[in-house]
């Protein structure tokens, strides 16, 4: 039973690096991505709100048996800096101007590659986490990570489509990243006690409030249209599926 577990929760997190290879299709097959950007953003953007308010956070109150406030409020801090510190590491593409030649932008393209690729290893290991610890909220969880990669993707392969060499090498990279996060968690699951799967998710709630507040509220007004309010009510909709399921 422990083994089916573990790999349904590898299976997770290799189905969200998948996502990155459908945005990077969409970038070069699709002609109008916004709608489709704008809809994914808002699934992603209410999926992960009320996978905390109404999953991870009574989990963590059930693994922490004292200090609960104390521990999960220390580990929002965790997760919050943690990827806040990985943001501040390498540039944007999206601070440079359209004038930036061909070198510079793929420059860019492969350092914000490598960001992400970090990013998504931490946020793995949180999935892995989840899903082990409940397998319904790990599927949520990945789904609201998986949408928010369809984005990454079609930018990622708007600044590398010119070089198509490490074009692949990045998406390639990117789609196992998570993966790699899950693997980690199966290598070290005799770690995984209340304790510690308590803190880990409670430093996945930091992180998840990072991604909403600094990058899908930004994106969400970059891309407001009538396609992210239907987004933001399918996801209120998978949300209510998932509880009644």
């Amino acid at each position: 039973m422990l083994v089916v577990i573990y790999v349904q929760s590898l299976l997770i997190t290799l189905l969200v690096g998948l996502f990155f290879l459908a945005g990077a299709l969409i970038s070069l097959f699709v002609n109008n991505k916004k709608n489709l950007i704008s809809f994914s953003l808002g699934i992603s953007f209410v999926v992960l709100i009320l996978l905390v308010i109404l999953d991870i956070l009574p989990e963590c109150f059930e693994l922490f048996p004292d200090y609960k406030f104390l521990a999960i409020g220390g580990g929002i801090l965790v997760g919050i800096a943690l990827l806040l510190i990985l943001e501040k590491l390498v540039p944007h593409h999206h601070d440079h101007t359209e004038k930036d030649d061909h070198d510079h932008l793929t420059h860019i393209g492969v350092m914000t590659s490598i960001a992400i690729i970090i990013h998504n290893i931490v946020e793995g290991i949180g999935i892995g986490a989840i899903a082990e610890s409940s397998f319904k909220s790990g599927i949520i969880y990945a789904l609201g990570v998986a949408l928010h990669n369809i984005p990454f993707g079609i930018k990622i392969t708007a600044l590398l489509k010119d070089n198509k060499k490490k074009l692949w090498i990045n998406l390639g990279l990117l789609t196992l990243s998570t993966l790699i996060g899950g693997i980690l968690v199966f290598i070290f699951k005799d770690m995984l006690s209340d304790f510690f799967l308590g803190t880990l998710l409670s430093i996945t709630i930091g992180m998840i409030f990072y991604i909403i507040c600094f990058e899908l509220i930004n994106e969400l007004k970059e891309n407001f249209n009538k396609y992210a309010i239907y987004g933001i009510l399918t996801g209120i909709l998978i949300m209510l599926l998932g509880l009644v399921i």
